[in-house]
């Protein structure tokens, strides 16, 4: 009877470890998918975070330019350069109707002018 306890007792440890191995070897697996998953998580962030701040400067891009030609016309107007040849005023005239049509394209379509350029940037990825 005693040999059978101390068979019985040697399985009862064998299986305890056994238990034990198992949750040690799932608990560091889990370690290493929860890493990976914040990996992937910290890349995705950071690529949108990318992204979106390409679209922020694409659009100040954009206001800026229009600032610029805004400022550059009435420099054109207040120093009356446009009135000195053809060439200048045919140049000035090209630049206003320029801002104009940029203007009217941004007051129109500037939510989708801005969501066409998330799209594109999120398509060259």
């Amino acid at each position: 009877n005693f040999s059978e306890f101390v068979q019985t007792n040697q399985f009862a440890r064998a299986v305890s470890s056994i238990l034990g191995i198992v949750q040690r070897y799932m608990d560091q697996r889990m370690n290493e998918a929860v890493k990976t998953v914040n990996k992937q998580l910290e890349a995705e962030v950071l690529t949108r975070s990318s992204n979106s701040l390409k679209t922020s400067y694409v659009v100040v891009v954009d206001l800026l330019e229009m600032e610029l030609k805004k400022i550059l016309i009435e420099k054109m107007k207040g120093n009356k350069s446009i009135h000195r040849s053809n060439e200048q005023r045919n140049l000035y005239k090209a630049l206003v109707e320029a801002y104009e049509s940029d203007k009217i394209i941004l007051d129109t379509y500037r939510d989708t002018v801005t969501l066409k350029r998330r799209h594109d940037d999120h398509a060259n990825k």
